[in-house]
């Protein structure tokens, strides 16, 4: 377990994960109609993410608690 500030994007790469959900369902062609077509829409791109890409991003912590450490808890390019 690492201490980091509570939220911090900087260090989460969930928030990574869920910007990249939230463009391809806002770049789908058949827009959800409800929130029921939402959620179905939301869960199909999810499981389309590969898993390629998340282990990227896992791979990428010791690079963004390098860039938290030398920003001082400052924002970064993460």
């Amino acid at each position: 377990m690492l201490p980091w500030p509570a939220q911090s994007p900087d260090l989460n790469p969930i928030e990574n994960l869920w910007n990249e959900v939230d463009k391809k369902v806002r770049n789908l062609s058949n827009q959800p109609k409800n929130l029921e077509d939402l959620e179905r829409k939301v869960k199909n791109v999810w499981r389309s993410i590969p898993l390629e890409y998340i282990q990227k991003l896992v791979e990428s912590m010791p690079r963004r608690i390098q860039a938290c450490i030398a920003a001082e808890g400052g924002a970064t390019k993460y």
